[in-house]
């Protein structure tokens, strides 16, 4: 039986995340550890791809948000560490333990069921203390937090492998915020050494911190949407490669005459005679209702504009007198010589981030690997 292959897809380039990745490496330098976050499908790229690739370019760890992102990644073979960054309830405990997942630790309960689960198995679950330094998230405030450090010391099956905090602006140029959590944050670890206690990782620096903020790179550095080939904001310190684009091909063309309302709503009515391309993706597969009469793709090296309300499964395309036929390909990220359409164009016209835009693509988008 022949293969059902739709007409809209992601191709993601192995290779610039390899570059990313390197990147990366050399700015952190030998001392410090590389965790690359996969998350979200890996931002919408593909985890357990873009993982193996991470892994062989110099990546020393994974984060995950959920164990069960972890699981897939243990299931297809990734045997590196890996960090579950959100809260684990108590039913997914044992499920940790068992596929060797070091968990985010932030309330006592939690730390006490984490060691009967290790117990039981004859393991030692590795945990990383989480504290709010100013996220305002997950993690205990730095006054209630040596009280947790020692409970988790003193249960047994379990070993401290980290602490660490997470930046709530570090994308902001100006770091007095950042500056006073990462201060809040380094009375902590005094006090922990104060007392004795030794953690292998501290770690702070998310991709914006690694970036803008070098001091607080110590043992390992969490990076996301950098590896990916994103930036934080518009500053472009490293030189990264974007590793998305996302294509279709046309579904269909007729011409109008002038006056002809398009779509739901009829918000948008043709001016003149033209043509209209209809694209088979929608809202459906990630392509934001809010790019309706905004956003535009690429055709036949020419910008068209998306006219009318995007709708679940179609998009109609203003493409004028381009001698545009059914199976043109369609760039809706990506590059076409000089002209290019990114993550962050989407993001200006939605007032949103560029990490949103690929995160949001959905499953009936096939990923093909470059």
């Amino acid at each position: 039986m022949s293969k059902l292959t739709r007409q809209v897809w992601a191709e993601v380039s192995l290779e610039n995340i390899a570059y990313n990745v390197q990147q990366f490496r050399e700015l952190i330098g030998p001392g410090c550890e590389l965790m690359a976050v996969v998350k979200a499908n890996g931002y919408g790229h593909g985890a357990l791809e873009t993982a193996y690739t991470m892994i062989a370019h110099g990546t020393n760890w994974l984060a995950t948000a959920l164990p069960e992102e972890a699981v897939r990644l243990r299931r297809g073979g990734i045997t590196a560490p890996i960090l579950v960054l959100g809260a684990v309830g108590a039913d997914e405990l044992d499920v940790c333990v068992a596929y060797d997942l070091a968990v985010t630790v932030f309330e006592p309960h939690i730390a006490r069921l984490l060691s009967r689960a290790a117990v039981a198995q004859g393991k030692t679950a590795k945990v990383h203390i989480k504290v709010d330094t100013g996220m305002g998230r997950l993690g205990l405030l730095p006054c209630d937090f040596a009280p947790l450090v020692e409970l988790v010391q003193s249960l047994p099956g379990l070993e401290i492998q980290g602490v660490f905090t997470h930046f709530a602006r570090a994308e902001d140029p100006d770091l007095e915020y950042t500056r006073w959590q990462w201060e809040r944050f380094s009375r902590v670890r005094t006090d922990l050494a104060a007392r004795q206690i030794s953690v292998p990782f501290y770690h702070a620096a998310n991709t914006a911190a690694t970036l803008f903020f070098p001091e607080s790179r110590l043992d390992l550095v969490r990076v996301g949407l950098g590896v990916y080939g994103m930036y934080p904001d518009a500053r472009r310190p490293l030189k990264l490669k974007p590793a998305l684009s996302l294509k279709t091909r046309v579904a269909f063309v007729k011409r109008v005459p002038a006056g002809s309302a398009v779509s739901y709503g009829s918000t948008y009515v043709t001016w003149k005679e033209t043509s209209l391309a209809v694209l088979p993706i929608g809202y459906a597969d990630g392509l934001s209702r809010g790019l309706s009469n905004k956003g535009q793709v690429i055709i036949k090296g020419t910008y068209c504009p998306m006219v009318g309300h995007i709708t679940m499964d179609h998009t109609l395309v203003d493409v004028g007198d381009l001698p545009v036929t059914i199976g043109d390909e369609v760039i809706l990220i990506g590059a076409d010589g000089n002209l290019e359409i990114t993550a962050d164009t989407w993001a200006e016209h939605l007032g949103t981030i560029n990490y949103e835009i690929t995160s949001t693509l959905s499953s009936r988008v096939e990923r093909v690997y470059l």
